[in-house]
């Protein structure tokens, strides 16, 4: 190095650009906006008149065919398609789902004027369309948790293999505020990771509380560069938020697949699995988890044989090695964080996953 080289990390430079590009459009989506639209009052008039909570999925025409497989999905199981409710992020979703499926209610909260002022070879514009999303998610979690409304936020490609309807989780935490999914598996591996949400199927108890608690969500991702998932992780330290966690076996991501199986999870997010080139359909199809017909119908046979096919689907996922393999050093930092309460089970280090991702 030259006496007077000065090293510059670039990736401090390109998360300066990535943040402010997305506190500019994030402030053009207030929360007042979305709060105080009639469309979306109306709309959250009707999830508050629901006899349970609602299933809250988010949705674009990107990937609307995922959606309505997923409507597929949930009509064979009793109760469950009656609580399904959506917010798509342009108009023609929308109105595709509306015409097809229009006692599911629905309305817009319209992203596809702040898309168009990217470039197309913005760089990292996938990655800032992403996080936007994530960013509106959490105001309307905010604006639903203001007004009292118990809900539960889904992904429409979560395979639903029982009945979860059935099974009240909610009322099986009647002191929790939130109720997260989390990452992982049964394997060692994953020891350290037990409160590191996923962030895909989680339970919002409407209150001053969890709107708080959203507020802050969408502050931190102005910030930091940081997931929503990991923020949950990170908040959920905090006591007076009253974070629970759901168990693998109820509520799982495609990271069962790498796992040792012995159980079916009654829930399963299919965020993995993606091959070069390949859609979210593309994942579906290879794993036999289609419910929906070429000509619009529902096939009941595939739904009845889903149990089956997850449990013998994408061999080649399954980690032959789960072991927690770690060093004396670390295993000591480890014991001794927990501890002192030093960063317990490793919150503030999952707020960094995401940044070599830019």
């Amino acid at each position: 190095m030259k006496p007077f080289e000065v090293f510059i990390d670039h990736r401090v430079f390109r998360q300066k650009n990535f943040l402010y590009t997305l506190n500019n459009l994030s402030a053009q989506i207030p929360f007042e906006k979305i709060h105080n639209d009639p469309d979306f009052e109306e709309f959250s008039y009707v999830l508050k008149t629901m006899p349970k909570a609602p299933y809250l999925i988010l949705y674009d025409s990107s990937n609307i065919d995922v959606v309505l497989n997923h409507i597929c999905n949930l009509k064979f199981i009793p109760n469950a398609l009656s609580r399904l409710v959506a917010v798509a992020f342009d108009e023609k979703a929308l109105i595709t789902l509306k015409k097809q499926h229009p006692a599911i209610p629905n309305v817009l909260i319209n992203l596809k004027p702040f898309m168009d002022q990217m470039e197309p070879k913005m760089e990292n514009r996938g990655y800032l369309v992403y996080t936007l999303a994530l960013v509106v998610h959490a105001k309307i979690c905010a604006s639903l948790a203001l007004r009292g409304i118990d809900f539960w936020s889904m992904h429409q490609d979560t395979l639903w293999t029982q009945n979860f309807d059935l099974m009240n989780v909610e009322d099986r935490y009647p002191d929790a505020n939130l109720l997260f999914d989390t990452i992982g598996n049964e394997n060692p591996s994953y020891h350290r990771m037990q409160h590191w949400v996923c962030g895909a199927t989680f339970f919002v108890r409407g209150s001053p509380t969890t709107y708080q608690f959203f507020s802050q969500v969408e502050s931190f991702m102005l910030t930091s560069q940081s997931p929503d998932s990991s923020i949950f992780s990170y908040l959920c330290g905090h006591h007076q938020y009253k974070c629970e966690f759901l168990p693998r076996w109820m509520v799982s991501s495609f990271d069962y697949f790498a796992g040792p199986r012995e159980n079916v999870p009654v829930l399963i997010q299919m965020d993995g699995g993606k091959q070069p080139g390949e859609s979210k359909m593309d994942v579906l199809r290879r794993g036999k988890f289609v419910f929906r017909n070429e000509n619009g119908t529902c096939d009941e046979r595939n739904f009845h044989k889903l149990r089956e096919y997850v449990k013998f689907g994408f061999p080649d996922s399954i980690q032959t090695d789960g072991s927690l393999r770690e060093n004396w050093y670390s295993k000591t930092v480890y014991i001794l964080k927990n501890f002192f309460n030093v960063d317990p089970w490793n919150r503030k280090f999952y707020l960094t996953i995401h940044q070599t991702l830019i």
